[in-house]
């Protein structure tokens, strides 16, 4: 893995290849389309999505709405770039954006911070090499009408179902926080007693039972829209007040993030398959803890999460309770893994077995392009000093209590 951020090198032309050893698969790539309207991209999509490796995030039902409330009024305008071989199969989707930073215009994945791991969707048996990469980010660049700086490409894990992210061949370095899962079993029981000691597991009773003061506690999944609304309204009530606690600024401040999360966990839910699922624990009616997420081939990738801040209801641990019987849930469901997501956390420590290393990859295409790239590794190697360095990250907590 290199360390260094990285200039988009050589000006080889795309359809340029060299040595004679090269492998058909990469020999065969050809045209490069550029997409602003992600719905002209739809049947490569589609076709890639069903046979590619790739995380929820790159699913077209979490995406299209994501693109329509969040990523559009954010500025960011959609560069679906999509590869085909020289047959017109296509071999690879980057589902990118381009947005104007200080008057630089930059490439991201498209999902922002509401996504936790970012990959392209690559046909199985495609092979590529750096000079691929290269001109095909090359050619990307060369068709967009509007013309990027550079490429900030964060958060991209390092295998996905077992295979590699070809981008780990270009130069990268470690991102600030890594990405945590937990492998499921079918058994349940024997899944939460292997996770937890008996002695947390007779903690999280004692809490469940005083939990039940307030009412009979329950596990509810959203199954129609009142429902669905209403657990909405509860996230971002106990979610607000609990960044006002921390003094933490929000991006869930804005209309645009709720509009999503509505968007995203109506789309699908009447017939029981909604994007987003929403999962609440009630204490009698009361709302107190939340978690929402993507299931997608077996995995299920959380996305977000609160609890009720109210003291006495906080000291039952509702999250922890809640994520408890969604564990249950999803082994009973049959699926392998349960995403936490990027970031550090003592939940995550408890439940998780994995901890996956991402990486980003700073490809400057213009001179200020370049510069930027400079800047942002440092700024991001800084980040994660912080965050990988228990002492400094300490600190940094008590400061935002401080001034909380």
């Amino acid at each position: 893995m290199s360390d260094q951020s990285s200039v988009l090198p050589g000006d080889r032309r795309v359809g340029e290849r060299s040595g004679a050893g090269r492998r058909e698969a990469v020999r065969s790539l050809g045209r490069i389309d550029v997409f602003e309207n992600p719905q002209d991209a739809l049947e490569a999509w589609e076709e890639l999505e069903s046979v590619a490796p790739a995380s929820a995030y790159q699913t077209r039902r979490w995406l299209l709405p994501w693109i329509e409330t969040v990523g559009r009024p954010a500025g960011i305008c959609p560069m679906i770039v999509v590869a085909h071989a020289a047959n017109g199969t296509p071999v690879a989707l980057f589902p990118f954006g381009i947005v104007e930073h200080r008057r630089i215009r930059l490439i991201h994945f498209l999902g922002g911070r509401d996504s936790n791991s970012n990959v392209g969707l690559i046909r199985p048996g495609a092979q590529f090499d750096t000079a691929d990469i290269v001109s095909l980010f090359r050619a990307a660049a060369l068709k967009a009408r509007l013309k990027p700086d550079a490429f900030v490409l964060s958060n991209q894990p390092e295998t996905w179902e077992g295979l590699p992210n070809p981008l780990a061949i270009l130069s990268h370095q470690r991102s600030p926080s890594e990405c945590h899962s937990a492998t499921l079993g079918p058994n349940s029981e024997a899944f939460i007693s292997e996770r937890l000691s008996s002695d947390a597991r007779k903690k999280l009773r004692k809490k469940r039972k005083k939990l039940s003061e307030w009412g009979a506690v329950s596990h509810i999944m959203a199954k129609t829209p009142e429902e669905a609304h209403q657990i909405i309204d509860a996230f971002f009530v106990q979610k607000l007040e609990r960044f006002r606690q921390k003094n933490i600024s929000s991006d869930f401040e804005s209309d645009e993030s709720r509009e999503f999360l509505v968007k995203a966990c109506l789309s699908g839910l009447e017939t029981g398959s909604p994007a987003v699922e929403l999962h609440a624990l009630k204490a009698g009616d009361r709302i107190v803890a939340v978690y929402a997420g993507t299931p997608h081939r077996g995995r299920f990738h959380a996305m977000i999460n609160s609890f009720d801040p109210d003291p006495e209801i906080a000291r039952t641990s509702p999250g922890d309770l809640l994520l408890m019987s969604m564990m249950e849930a999803m082994c009973n469901r049959e699926y392998r893994a349960f995403d936490l997501g990027i970031g550090e956390a003592r939940y995550k420590s408890s439940w998780c077995d994995r901890s996956e290393p991402l990486f980003d990859t700073l490809l400057g295409v213009t001179i200020k392009g370049r510069i930027f790239a400079l800047s942002e590794s440092l700024r991001l190697r800084g980040k994660r000093y912080i965050k990988q360095n228990p002492w400094a990250w300490n600190a940094v907590q008590k400061l935002r209590e401080f001034l909380a």
